[in-house]
């Protein structure tokens, strides 16, 4: 089982102190804060777990957890009133409370995480779970921030040049919502289903479902581009922007400059700057580096033993390899050579 291994009650003596992890999967039962503490950290984000008041032992404290391909999903209790403080995730997160309450903040929004609100946390913004409820019990979605957004690249069908800032509080009992939690339990259900783990089609089957729950939060949770998102697909790309966008694409690796764009596009270099701002949120330059970071990162998910991140970069029209490590590293939040290292080892 996936979220609670066999045999672990008959484990536990007076002293709860069970931990058992492997390569995917993490599970802690335990009366130690610290214990709990340093699996959440391993599972999650460095934070400070402190309980509330005189306390110094947590009331069985539980964490089940498992690393997907996209998603870290792990049910987790404290049983004793805490605060959490991981500030800044790094990632997109998300919290669904299966019982109880838990006060949660992302940057200068505030909200109260319940079994009818999920919270939904943003990179780049300090996180903080100023009271985290003796009794709630939270599943907590960790989410690849490189997959979200190459998820939107996929909705919008262009790069995607800043991140996702999204509303933290979700409401479960709209139609949206309700739809998004229903994919939520078929994920939970499916990865701790002992008859369908192991299985050939385990593993494409989980990658779906991983990769239908972040389109469903991109399309069902109000964001910072959500009105890109929905935007009517004839009117987000003017003909003048098309031909821009058209000649991008069949030579992505080429050099262009600001003045070679307006000439494609057949209007001043200042019109075609306002397009693209209206239309994408970002010059036709900034695009271009986009649109070739995202084609170095295919290429070095695609990578073999032979593939150098050097020659890659190159291929995509990158010639200083310095400041293309920085733009990568940023928008990708890993460097290249650990995105090619990742592709060797799978």
């Amino acid at each position: 089982m996936i979220w609670r291994p066999h045999g672990v009650e008959d484990q536990m003596s007076a002293h709860l102190s069970v931990t058992v992890r492997d390569d995917a999967s993490t599970h802690c039962i335990t009366d130690d804060i610290d214990e709990f503490r340093t699996s959440l950290n391993s599972v999650f984000y460095p934070a400070h777990v402190d309980l509330i008041g005189e306390q110094n032992r947590v009331s069985r404290a539980e964490l089940s957890a498992v690393r997907l391909k996209y998603l870290t999903v792990g049910l987790t209790r404290i049983g004793s009133e805490a605060r959490v403080d991981p500030g800044d995730l790094g990632t997109y997160h998300v919290n669904v409370p299966v019982s109880g309450e838990v006060v949660s903040w992302c940057g200068e929004q505030r909200m109260v995480a319940t079994p009818q609100r999920a919270a939904v946390f943003t990179p780049h913004e300090h996180t903080v779970l100023p009271t985290w409820g003796a009794g709630a019990t939270q599943v907590c979605i960790k989410i690849d921030r490189a997959g979200l957004e190459s998820e939107l690249t996929h909705i919008l069908d262009r790069p995607v040049g800043e991140h996702v800032r999204f509303d933290l509080a979700m409401d479960l009992t709209s139609p949206a919502g309700a739809r998004w939690l229903s994919m939520v339990k078929l994920l939970v259900q499916t990865i701790d289903d002992p008859q369908l783990v192991g299985t050939k089609g385990f593993a494409s089957h989980v990658e779906y479902l991983e990769r239908s729950l972040i389109s469903g939060l991109l399309v069902q949770q109000p964001h910072s581009m959500t009105s890109q998102v929905y935007a009517p697909a004839e009117a987000r790309n003017p003909r003048a922007v098309q031909k821009v966008l058209d000649h991008v694409e069949s030579a992505p690796g080429s050099q262009f400059t600001m003045g070679d764009l307006a000439v494609v596009a057949g209007i001043s270099s200042r019109q075609l700057q306002n397009l693209f701002h209206e239309q994408f949120g970002m010059s036709p330059m900034t695009y271009v580096r986009q649109r070739r970071l995202d084609g170095v990162r295919a290429d070095l998910r695609r990578g073999t033993d032979g593939t150098k991140v050097g020659d890659v970069a190159f291929n995509w029209g990158f010639n200083h390899l310095g400041r293309f490590a920085q733009n990568y590293e940023r928008k990708f939040g890993e460097s290249p050579s650990q995105t090619l290292r990742a592709a060797l080892k799978s």
